[in-house]
């Protein structure tokens, strides 16, 4: 099988394309599957240069095939899983991966079955970004309807599926991105809309019941004046979020850290939401796997808008 693997800590030169990775018969509780489309995310790039607790937990075991999300057809089946059925899932987070792959070996308890009506590109896109921002939002940050939510990075993987979710909530949403992105992420329903390179959010201040904080660092400390008297910021960044939660120490509001977990109910209803038209994942670029240096590179920079993608086995001619 075609793989996109880490050889080794550091930058994209330790990204490796290779045709003939040796892929084992499946295990007793995994079945085969042909990736259709691979998510590209953030951690993926903190993973290749060694930053990540996944990369510092795992060590110098290279060649490593990451990737954490991931959508395609079952080649050989098992159980409720039969050949041919589409599936997408939060697979090997955060310690494997192998979403990096033209075919691999997935466990049975990561996948759940794309409902009809549901691109596939958009489902193996969803899964890391839309638990991450499902679970910051109504799992740790308990946001409510009618209550204003601020969410920075707006228009990114993560974001721009959290102002539709949090919106869909009833919830007031104010949003930071970039002014280039600002009729982007209106359309996708956020109430108020400012720059982060003007500080223009700021005026926002002490009107927040929640702020969904994804840069993280000296941004989620700003945007801790924006919150009301005992309300609560969830931090996501995970290697700056003991500096902002310093930060707030003498704040009557709380930071809540959080990781993304596997749960596929949650899955289920996001794939749901996509089939129906409620949720929309933007895939800004896509990728075939050899050239998945490019994707790093474009979502290294800090300015990817919505999802990139990549295609290890080419073209998906969706139904």
């Amino acid at each position: 099988m075609s793989v996109l693997q880490i050889t080794g800590y550091g930058g994209v030169n330790k990204l490796s394309f290779t045709e003939d990775w040796p892929l084992p018969p499946p295990g007793d509780d995994q079945v085969r599957v042909k990736v259709l489309a691979a998510g590209v995310n953030v951690i993926d790039t903190k993973i290749r240069q060694g930053t990540s607790f996944a990369a510092k937990s795992r060590g110098e075991r290279f060649p490593w095939v990451i990737g954490f999300d991931m959508a395609g057809e079952i080649v050989r089946g098992r159980q409720d899983f039969r050949k041919g059925e589409l599936v997408a899932g939060l697979v090997g987070f955060p310690m494997d991966g192998g979403a990096y792959s033209s075919e691999n070996n997935f466990k049975l308890a990561e996948l759940v079955k794309i409902p009809k009506g549901c691109s596939v590109k958009a489902a193996g896109a969803l899964p890391l970004a839309g638990l991450t921002a499902y679970q910051a939002l109504f799992d740790v940050g308990r946001l409510k309807a009618g209550e204003s939510v601020v969410i920075s990075g707006a228009s990114g993987g993560v974001g721009h599926l959290a102002v539709q979710l949090a919106k869909r909530a009833g919830a007031r949403v104010l949003a930071i991105c970039s002014e280039k992105n600002f009729d982007f992420v209106k359309d996708l329903g956020a109430d108020e809309v400012e720059s982060y390179e003007e500080d223009s959010y700021m005026h926002w201040q002490s009107e927040a019941d929640m702020v969904l904080d994804l840069i993280g660092g000296q941004s989620g400390i700003n945007c801790l004046s924006l919150l009301k008297i005992k309300s609560r910021m969830v931090s996501v960044p995970t290697v700056t979020y003991q500096s902002v939660k310093l930060a707030a120490s003498n704040l009557s509001s709380e930071v809540l850290g959080m990781v993304v977990k596997p749960n596929n109910e949650q899955l289920r209803n996001l794939l749901d939401m996509l089939s129906r038209g409620e949720l929309r994942v933007h895939i800004s670029e896509s990728f075939y796997l050899r050239d998945g240096i490019r994707a790093h590179s474009v979502i290294g920079n800090g300015h990817a808008v919505g999802k990139l993608i990549l295609l290890p086995n080419g073209i998906v001619r969706e139904v």
